[in-house]
Formats: structure tokens, C-alpha cells, sequence
């Protein structure tokens, strides 16, 4: 396990040490998931390759749990348009 300190620019930059992307084989322009959860930060890196196999597993497990719930498709899709109507009705109004 590579450890390194890095520090966080005025523009909320972050480098990611040389030995650490050298190690990793990260270069310019690579992509990453950055998730949160109290004071730690975690950065995922995505490939390609694994992106859609990784998301196919995510879709796969909500699709599961909904259908355990007896949650159906359309529902699903009615929340998703019922929320994004509010959405754009708030957004018009300045709230």
C-alpha cells in the first residue's frame, strides 16, 4: 500500500502524488468517483471496462430489492417524473 500527503489547492484541487499515480498507472484525464461520508473522502477510479459490468451489478441489486418490494417498473419511472416536475416547477419559481 503506497501513503503519501497531498494537499488541497484555493481552487479545491487535489494532486494525487506522482508514486501513487506511477504505481496505479494513472495518467491525465482519467476518471474518478469521489464519494464522501463524514470526514473521509474516497476516490474510486473508472475504467471503462469495469464502469459498465460495475453498473449492471448496481442496477441489477435495485432492481432486485425493488421486486422484493413489490415495486413495479412504472412506479419506479412515475416517482422519477413526479420528482423532476418538481423539480423544474421550483426552479421556474426561484425557490
Amino acid at each position: 500500500m503506497e501513503v503519501s500527503i497531498t494537499t488541497i489547492s484555493k481552487n479545491g484541487q487535489i494532486v494525487i502524488p506522482f508514486a501513487i499515480r506511477k504505481a496505479l498507472g494513472i495518467g491525465p484525464s482519467e476518471k474518478f468517483l469521489v464519494v464522501s461520508e463524514g470526514d473521509t473522502i474516497v476516490l474510486k477510479r473508472l475504467k471503462k471496462e469495469r464502469l459498465k459490468k460495475e453498473l449492471e451489478g448496481i442496477f441489477s441489486y435495485f432492481s432486485d430489492a425493488f421486486s422484493d418490494e413489490g415495486i413495479t417498473k412504472e412506479e419506479i419511472q412515475k416517482e422519477i417524473r413526479d420528482h423532476r416536475k418538481g423539480k423544474r416547477s421550483s426552479y421556474a419559481s426561484g425557490s
